[in-house]
């Protein structure tokens, strides 16, 4: 399974992120690509602990069941759930241009990467280094491919 932990999947994520551009089109969702780039790094900002959110979800996502389903290979379906915190249509959040947030979401990736732990998820609780790298790959990987990238 893909991690953001493994260079070579870190290196695959960030070429990926570099290739969106402000026409990259959009397959799915409501949010914009200024939004989707400030939603991927409100996560990592959780992660790091620069965000904090208070526990969400039912506990089965918290289980190890839960957890199997969420980091398995099998892709996330559109329109998924998510935190309060990382919700674009719920918080009002500032955005840049798309270079900027770019940018700033390559730099939390960056700060994640050298990270050895990091904050509870609002939904899985407590996850163990690999986990949040499992975690933050798929997520990644869901919201590039909903800009085709």
């Amino acid at each position: 399974m893909k991690n953001i932990f493994t260079s070579v999947h870190f290196e695959e994520v960030i070429a990926r992120i570099c290739n969106l551009t402000s026409e990259s089109p959009k397959r799915w969702g409501r949010m914009t690509l200024p939004q989707m780039l400030v939603h991927c790094r409100i996560q990592l900002q959780l992660a790091l602990g620069e965000v904090t959110a208070k526990p969400q979800g039912s506990s089965l996502m918290k289980s190890s069941f839960g957890k199997w389903v969420a980091f398995s290979q099998l892709p996330w379906p559109k329109s998924s759930k998510t935190p309060r915190e990382m919700d674009m249509n719920k918080n009002e959040y500032d955005h840049s241009t798309v270079d900027k947030e770019k940018d700033m979401l390559i730099h939390y990736l960056k700060l994640v990467k050298q990270q050895n732990s990091l904050c509870s998820h609002p939904f899985f609780g407590k996850l163990n280094r690999k986990e949040w790298g499992r975690l933050i790959y798929k997520h990644l990987d869901h919201h590039l491919r909903q800009f085709r990238c």
